[in-house]
């Protein structure tokens, strides 16, 4: 009695043990959907004259813990290693514990639970082993799903990012309008070799053509075309950088190939999202020259003062004399950054440039000092502002101030969302030319509110309005902005 219900139990996991280690896990998907078999027909080479032919039936019709190939074969004259048939106990086994838990032990026949129980004392160390390798299949394929382009999530990932809309500008009075679509285009490249440092390669390609008259432009993701910008570009190399901690992580470092400025690794920011460029960093003292950027953080006292400083040119592969990476048109920047409490950050920045690529690509070298603060004052509300003065290097006629001052409301009416409502003066470069003792400083007021259509999906409507736009007449931009983030 005990060697023909042995033998049955054993016809049952030969089957399911040779699945459950001869394939790879792609096959064991497809084998999945075949599983659980509900007839012995099923298994188109078992025949009613094999010997194991009605042992096979019980199974199927009591316990239905009999799984085929994927080819709907069982392979019943195969051999059998003792792995293959821990796999197969195993599978019966949780069959059996899920009639019990159902209320169906009295489908399990004592004599069976017996010859379980032994078979199960047997093989105990191969079924220890079967859950080790279950549990490490089961982890890999977790990991192989999060990262379906086979990239370990703790050091490499590839991201994708569009940002595209409808915009159009006019001004007010004035039937007259244009209406532009815009995109940015981004692919990042990242990883990382200690788990605290990264390494960034990004692609971008973009086509950006600003309003006439708009002295501010548009910003797509962190890094805004600056005012008055066209740009029509295939596909180029852009912020791609090296990021790594020094001295037990007090230290933050950056070396940035292209297009990142010292501004970038600063510590101060600001939570807006808004549709223009302005609503950013002040241009004077975190976005002048860069390109290729030396900079570092240093965390002076754990998380409440910091010094950071950068150098940065637009000169690094020129390879004439008098320019290179520290003879060419260049820029020093460092910032003091103070945390009194943990909803609020107070920052001043300075920057000196030399070389003849100051604001507005002007012939002259400047400096510049900028102070903001951020407070949050509370999870859903947050201030923010800055104010910045740019001193040229002659009499001072084409010295000009800056400044922002808006409030950002996090997961307003929706969760995940970004609305806001700012104003400033956005006293660029645009403006510095002008000559004119009874000249108005423009002023800016802008309202957007970004919000998420799923996880990969959000939308900004928005509107911004400049006084003075162009010196004389104002101007309205308004638009929808669509990002999409894979």
């Amino acid at each position: 009695m005990f060697f023909n219900r042995e033998r049955a139990l054993l016809t049952g996991c030969l089957s399911l043990g040779a699945i459950a280690l001869t394939f790879t896990e792609p096959v064991r998907a497809q084998t999945q959907q075949f599983a659980q078999v509900t007839s012995v027909s099923q298994l188109s080479d078992v025949q009613p004259t094999d010997w194991w032919f009605s042992a096979l039936q019980s199974l199927v019709e009591r316990y239905g813990c009999i799984a085929g190939y994927p080819d709907g074969t069982y392979r019943g004259n195969r051999a059998l290693t003792r792995g293959e048939f821990a796999a197969g106990l195993n599978a019966c086994l949780d069959r059996i514990n899920e009639l019990i838990a159902a209320g169906l032990a009295d489908k399990v026949s004592r004599e069976d639970l017996a010859t379980v129980q032994r078979l199960q004392e047997e093989f105990a160390a191969e079924l220890a082993a079967l859950n080790g390798r279950v549990d490490a299949l089961e982890a890999k394929t977790a990991e192989l799903e999060a990262n379906p382009l086979g990239l370990n999530a703790t050091t490499s990932q590839i991201e994708f990012g569009l940002a595209t809309g409808i915009f159009a500008a006019s001004e007010p009075g004035d039937a007259t309008n244009n209406a532009t679509i815009p995109y940015e285009l981004n692919i990042d490249f990242r990883a990382s070799f200690t788990g605290e440092d990264v390494f960034q390669i990004r692609l971008q390609a973009r086509e950006i053509d600003f309003f006439e008259g708009d002295p501010v432009g548009l910003i797509f993701g962190p890094d805004g075309s600056g005012a008055g910008s066209d740009i029509n570009d295939d596909v180029n190399l852009e912020d791609t950088f090296y990021n790594f901690p020094l001295f037990n992580g007090r230290v933050n470092a950056t070396f940035g190939l292209t297009d990142i400025t010292p501004g970038d690794t600063f510590v101060f920011g600001v939570p807006f999202d808004a549709l223009s460029d302005f609503a950013d960093l002040p241009d004077a003292t975190y976005d002048g020259v860069g390109d290729t950027t030396l900079a570092f953080t240093w965390e002076i006292v754990e998380d409440l003062f910091f010094i950071s400083y950068g150098y940065g040119t637009d000169a690094a592969s020129d390879s004439t004399f008098g320019s290179g990476f520290f003879a060419g048109p260049s820029v020093h920047a460092a910032e003091a950054a103070f945390s009194p409490a943990d909803s609020l950050l107070l920052a001043v920045a300075g920057a000196f440039q030399a070389g003849g690529q100051g604001v507005g690509d002007s012939e002259e070298d400047f400096a510049a000092v900028s102070f903001g603060a951020t407070w949050e004052i509370s999870p859903t509300v947050i201030f923010s502002a800055w104010y910045a003065r740019t001193f040229s290097e002659d009499d001072g006629t084409d010295d000009f101030d800056d400044f922002l001052v808006g409030f950002a409301f996090l997961d307003f009416f929706i969760e995940g969302s970004n609305g806001g409502f700012l104003v400033g003066s956005p006293d660029t470069a645009v403006f510095a030319s002008i000559e004119d003792d009874d000249f108005d400083f423009p002023f800016l007021a802008e309202i957007y509110y970004t919000f998420p259509v799923t996880d990969n999906i959000s939308i900004t409507p928005g509107v911004y309005y400049i006084t003075n736009a162009d010196g004389d007449d104002d101007i309205i931009v308004g638009g929808v902005r669509t990002t999409f983030s894979f």
